[in-house]
């Protein structure tokens, strides 16, 4: 079965399909038609997304386009964490994922990274950015932005989505939602 997976939670689009790899830097408006181009007519047998944390238009525009795919196909999207791949891409039998969560705090979940397995160690949780402390099994796909804390850069890469899917298997959320960290941002109405 040739999952259709698709990761824009960073600035990065990754897509995977039957084998085949697309990365578009920087948000690439031409992601949906190159997407439509790597599957040339065929019809995935699952339909994998990222639901970040990260950006917020992003892993939205993703939810919205398999889910579109799906409602064509008869089939619905499954969602996964986008700091899976990064705990994949680690090397790493056990690691901590850290973020940038804006506002002056970072989010943070473990993982269990075996060869046939990515298990999620609890939730994420959000740290306040003054008083994190790291430790040597913490990765971060924003070290360059947490440059203080000097956490082991990794990147995401559209190669891992095929095997992080595998090792995730049943681990797939059934109704893909956005991770919000952050209660919404709004003024007061006017009284």
């Amino acid at each position: 079965m040739d999952a259709l997976v698709l990761d824009r939670s960073t600035a990065r689009t990754l897509i995977a399909f039957g084998g085949e790899t697309l990365e578009l830097e920087g948000r690439d408006p031409t992601w949906c038609g190159r997407l439509r181009g790597l599957l040339a007519g065929r019809r995935p047998g699952l339909l994998a997304v990222g639901l970040g944390p990260g950006s917020f238009a992003g892993v939205r525009s993703s939810i919205a386009c398999l889910q579109g795919m799906g409602l064509a196909w008869g089939m619905r999207p499954k969602g996964f964490p986008s700091a899976a791949l990064c705990a994949l891409a680690s090397g790493l039998p056990e690691v901590t994922v850290v973020g940038d969560a804006r506002r002056g705090t970072l989010w943070a979940v473990r993982f269990a990274v075996g060869p046939d397995a990515i298990v999620q160690r609890g939730g994420f949780r959000l740290l306040a950015r003054g008083r994190f402390v790291p430790t040597g099994d913490m990765v971060s796909p924003d070290a360059a932005r947490l440059a203080e804390f000097a956490l082991r850069p990794v990147a995401l890469a559209a190669a891992l989505l095929p095997e992080a899917i595998r090792r995730l298997g049943g681990a797939l959320t059934e109704d893909p939602a956005p991770y919000y960290l952050h209660p919404a941002v709004g003024a007061a109405p006017a009284e």
